[in-house]
């Protein structure tokens, strides 16, 4: 039992964002994007009117809002401790959960690429909005969600 314990203190205790991204950076975390590496560290640009930035060590990105088809907002936990770690972490602290965009659009050639970007926790609402407002043509509502990710 006292295995048990420590091993939950620990899990509580020792920060488990170890691999998430750090306030103002964004991970590229996959996708069809040829020339970007999984994994890239970079600064995701909103301030144009036209495209969606990422910039990573020498490497850009633009994804111009007019061509993308479609975005999703996704926000898994980010460890699976089992039900019983699971909720006794959860009477403690709020379980962390990481914050992934993907990204369907057509490059300059017309070829639909993919690109899935992990950002920090306070970045969704605002690049939801900047999605919602630059590229309409992508929301598109079902029945049980809004504007994938919108509610």
């Amino acid at each position: 039992m006292k295995k048990v314990i420590a091993i939950l203190f620990l899990v509580i205790l020792i920060p488990m964002a170890a691999d998430a991204v750090e306030d103002g950076t964004v991970r590229y975390a996959g996708g069809t994007v040829t020339g970007l590496k999984e994994g890239s560290i970079g600064k995701l640009k909103t301030s144009s009117t036209r495209s969606l930035m990422f910039d990573s060590a020498g490497v850009s990105l633009v994804i111009q809002y007019a061509k993308i088809d479609s975005y999703e907002y996704t926000h898994p936990v980010a460890r699976h401790l089992g039900v019983l770690p699971a909720m006794a972490v959860g009477m403690v602290k709020k379980r962390q959960r990481r914050h992934f965009f993907r990204i369907s659009y057509r490059d300059d050639a017309g070829e639909l690429r993919v690109a899935i970007f992990e950002v920090p926790k306070q970045m969704p609402p605002v690049l939801l909005a900047i999605l919602k407002t630059e590229a309409p043509q992508s929301c598109k509502p079902t029945e049980d969600e809004f504007c994938r990710g919108m509610k």
